[in-house]
Formats: C-alpha cells, sequence, structure tokens
C-alpha cells in the first residue's frame, strides 16, 4: 500500500514579510508629506474663495444699506454665518468649518485689512472689505 505525499504548507519567510514592511514604510515616507501639502494647498484655495465671497456679500450690504461695517457670527462647527437679513452670501451664509477666527468677525467698509481668515493647514490670511487678498502669512506644513 502506497500512501499519498503529505502537502507542504507554504507560508511567507521572515525576510519576505520585512521587505514588505520595508516597503509600506516608503510608501507612507513619501505619500503622507504630499497629502499635507495638498491638503494646506486646498485650504488656501478655500480660504481665498470664502475671502471673496465674503467681501462680495459685504459690498454688497454697504450698497444697500449705506452701512460702514457688518458684524458677522461664525460657527467654526457648521460654517454657519449669522449676519443681518440684508448680508447674503452667493451659495447661502455659510463659509468652510474649521476656521480658528473669532465667533465675531466685523468687515468695515474702505479698510485695506478689514478682516482675516486663519485655518490651522492653510495660515492666515488677510482680506481688503471688498474680498482682495491683501497679505497672507503661511504655517509650515506639519510632516
Amino acid at each position: 500500500m502506497s500512501h499519498a505525499p503529505t502537502p507542504v504548507k507554504k507560508a511567507f519567510t521572515l525576510i519576505e514579510i520585512a521587505i514588505v514592511v520595508a516597503l509600506l514604510g516608503i510608501l507612507c515616507a513619501i505619500a503622507i508629506p504630499a497629502a499635507n501639502q495638498y491638503m494646506a494647498t486646498r485650504a488656501q484655495a478655500v480660504m481665498q474663495d470664502d475671502g471673496t465671497r465674503l467681501g462680495t456679500a459685504a459690498q454688497a450690504y454697504f450698497a444697500e444699506t449705506f452701512a460702514t461695517e457688518v458684524t458677522l457670527k461664525y460657527n467654526a462647527k457648521t460654517g454657519k454665518i449669522s449676519a443681518p437679513e440684508e448680508f447674503q452670501m452667493l451659495n447661502g451664509n455659510r463659509i468652510s468649518e474649521g476656521y480658528t477666527i473669532p465667533e465675531e468677525l466685523t468687515i468695515k467698509r474702505d479698510s485695506p485689512d478689514s478682516f482675516q481668515l486663519k485655518h490651522p493647514r492653510g495660515g492666515i490670511y488677510t482680506f481688503n472689505d471688498k474680498g482682495f487678498l491683501t497679505k497672507t502669512e503661511e504655517n509650515p506644513v506639519e510632516e
């Protein structure tokens, strides 16, 4: 009587596992800084858009009410802007969430440095009352 040969179990060797772990480490070392840079660039673009929308809405508010400033309340968790009824932003009274700005934001008419938007990833952007970017202080990207 002959017996069938016992199948040999194949497994990964320690060297093969070490090579895979090393390759994953290299990929992470490349991907994480690139992802951080992408998120910072995206935050900066969103800040510019939000600043422009705020400035445009402020100009319309000033023209309609003849006011010299408007005070807005900002909810950092939702991005919602509470403002006087005449203050209407394009796409609703909302900007991105996560800014580290005071709850009250005042936009003054004819001011070169009217308001700032600060974001942990994007830095600090200063806008005039028309929503044009006047000064940028970028945060170093955390790696």
